[in-house]
């Protein structure tokens, strides 16, 4: 799985559900500071493809310095550019052709539900739902016209209103030229327990479909059959684990509970009996060939 280094355009956080949380002011950093953000990225970029680069914490468009920032990227050798985003802008035609030119490949964009009504009521939006569809589709089929290869994939906040309907979404992703789907979980209160068979349907929606679903936020313990779906398995989950993790055998692939989780969540959390086994046989996969 690709890995990429984030700038953060801004505190927003993106998009996220309004009955969740609060909104957020954008917040817009300075375009000098993600500049040599940048720079700093890519330069330090150890091992693995890229450098790659994902434009993230506030809506990209909204950003002044967007296409600079972009054309700083591409000559600082950035390999992949994505872009974490609303994709209302990609409505117009003119803005895919401007977008696929600065060089961006990648996609990341948000859907809450399945349908309109779900999903607009949850961002507080009326008509988000078709405009980020639209983008998407705008999107794939600018870029399947170049004949370059695109990526997108679809972020699902998770939280209690739209649960039940996460293997909708991911047929809805799938549908729409989405590649992979992330479900990150970001409700404190969510009973990981119950959350648990939904997930795990959502992946199997996903295989259906040859949509490739991860988990953030989910303890390995949770995802008895599914683990493989787990975000951590193939990168470093960002935030600060509970403490109740610390001894836990699964810690090194385990992203623990989301940053935040409630007292209530985290009394829940249990080591797996079979944990020593399990990380045994997780660091046996990871263990480097001999060569005779």
């Amino acid at each position: 799985m690709l890995e990429f280094a984030n700038i953060a355009l801004g505190a927003s956080g993106g998009v996220r559900c309004s009955k969740c949380h609060e909104a957020g002011a954008e917040g817009l950093h300075d375009a000098t500071g993600l500049f040599d953000a940048v720079h700093e990225a890519t330069d330090s970029w150890l091992s693995g493809p890229g450098p790659n680069l994902s434009f993230m914490g506030a809506e990209p468009f909204d950003h002044p310095a967007l296409f600079e920032l972009l054309g700083a990227a591409v000559d600082a050798g950035a390999s992949r550019i994505r872009l974490e985003t609303d994709a209302h802008a990609l409505c117009s035609p003119e803005m895919v052709e401007r977008v696929l030119d600065a060089g961006v490949r990648h996609l990341m964009a948000p859907l809450l539900g399945s349908n309109a009504e779900l999903h607009d009521s949850l961002t507080g939006a009326s008509g988000s739902f078709n405009k980020t569809l639209a983008g998407i589709e705008r999107f794939v089929e600018g870029a399947t016209q170049r004949g370059v290869k695109s990526h997108v994939t679809v972020r699902v906040p998770v939280c209690r209103h739209n649960l039940n309907d996460t293997p909708g979404i991911v047929t809805l992703a799938a549908k729409t030229g989405a590649k992979a789907v992330l479900l990150s979980i970001d409700d404190p209160d969510l009973d990981l327990r119950l959350a648990s068979p939904w997930l795990e349907a959502a992946c199997d929606t996903g295989v259906v479909y040859t949509t490739w679903v991860q988990v953030e936020g989910v303890p390995y313990g949770y995802a008895d059959g599914w683990e493989l779906h787990l975000a951590s398995m193939y990168h470093k989950v960002e935030g600060e684990k509970p403490e109740a993790c610390r001894a836990c055998p699964l810690e090194e692939v385990c992203g623990g509970a989301m940053p935040g989780a409630s007292q209530r969540v985290l009394d829940a959390f249990a080591t797996p009996p079979d944990a020593v086994r399990i990380a045994g046989r997780i660091a046996h996969c990871f263990e480097p060939l001999e060569r005779g």
